[in-house]
């Protein structure tokens, strides 16, 4: 009976029986709706366990923001004193949360094949998904969070240089945007550069290009994904702007939210966004290659016995 107990939280409970073909979901949109309903507890767990790796960068953040609330003088127009020593208070915020996050990358991997399993109608065990996939792409994720930590504080380098630049010649104006538009990309790219990382077998440059290109040539649909992703946390900005009284109500809310659930249902949004690019750009080119995991089949045969099938076009 120990055994059994100590196996299923090991491995993890065994899903459900899989669908018959008939009641697989019959686009991307059904199989995240369908997928979602079925592992939102599970999306809750991964959360919870995903946040244990970010401790450090949360008490480094809580710490800042207590700091600041205590020694930050309340004023509406603060001098340029009072601004300058707030970019300093921002830029060593930003240095020491540069090595947290950049621990965070290998269990960030780890997660995400869990998550990507479960986007395609795939069982997972957690736990030794878990640890497998940290043990076999540790470098990499180390490299992709070591570059998510240190970019904001290249930023605000970069930014606060070529600004000091361009109050004497506008033409620095321009370095100073390009260094923000490459902070863009990257957050665009980081949609899918790990279930990238963990569902190939890439070089880190090979794996970098390929997120960028990706994200590049999809633009419309990866700016989608990320405000899609960010809706909950602009709704909440939105309304404590519009009702100052409901501030603290709305962070409470928030607060909970990406605790509980917020974190692993924007990773688990990624996923189910990256397995629709493989599908449509990289597994057709690869012999043997599963497409379209947990969707319906279309064959001859479906659009005989189950006229709900969208039926092809005439001569098509």
């Amino acid at each position: 009976m120990m055994g059994n107990f100590f196996n299923r939280m090991y491995y993890g409970k065994a899903g459900q029986g899989d669908y018959r073909p008939e009641d697989l979901p019959a686009n991307r949109w059904a199989l995240f709706r369908e997928m979602f309903r079925i592992r939102w507890s599970g999306i809750v767990r991964a959360n919870l366990f995903h946040l244990l790796f970010f401790i450090p960068a949360i008490l480094w953040t809580l710490l800042n923001l207590g700091l600041l609330m205590l020694f930050v003088p309340e004023s509406a127009e603060p001098d340029a004193a009072q601004q300058f020593q707030n970019i300093d208070i921002l830029f060593q915020y930003l240095l020491i949360m540069f090595p947290c996050i950049a621990i965070t990358g290998p269990f960030t991997a780890g997660i995400t094949t869990i998550l990507r399993n479960w986007a395609r109608d795939q069982h997972s065990f957690f736990m030794s998904d878990f640890w497998d996939t940290v043990k076999a792409n540790w470098k990499q994720a180390l490299a992709v969070s070591s570059i998510t930590g240190l970019l904001p504080v290249i930023v605000l380098v970069c930014w606060r240089f070529y600004g000091g630049m361009a109050v004497d010649n506008l033409f620095f104006m321009l370095p100073q945007m390009l260094v923000l538009v490459i902070a863009l990309i990257w957050l665009l790219a980081l949609t899918i550069i790990y279930p990238l990382m963990i569902t190939y077998d890439l070089k880190l440059g090979t794996l970098l290009r390929n997120a960028l290109v990706l994200s590049i040539g999809r633009l419309p649909q990866s700016v989608a994904i990320r405000l899609a992703s960010l809706a909950p946390l602009a709704l909440g900005i939105a309304v404590a702007w519009l009702f100052p009284t409901w501030a603290g109500y709305v962070m409470l809310v928030l607060g909970i939210f990406y605790l509980t659930i917020g974190f692993g249902l924007n990773r688990f949004i990624y996923c189910s966004y990256a397995n629709a690019l493989f599908d449509k750009y990289i597994n057709p080119r690869i012999e043997g290659a599963p497409v379209n995991q947990g969707l319906r089949q279309y064959t001859d045969e479906d659009y005989e016995v189950d006229p709900t099938l969208p039926q092809p076009k005439q001569g098509k």
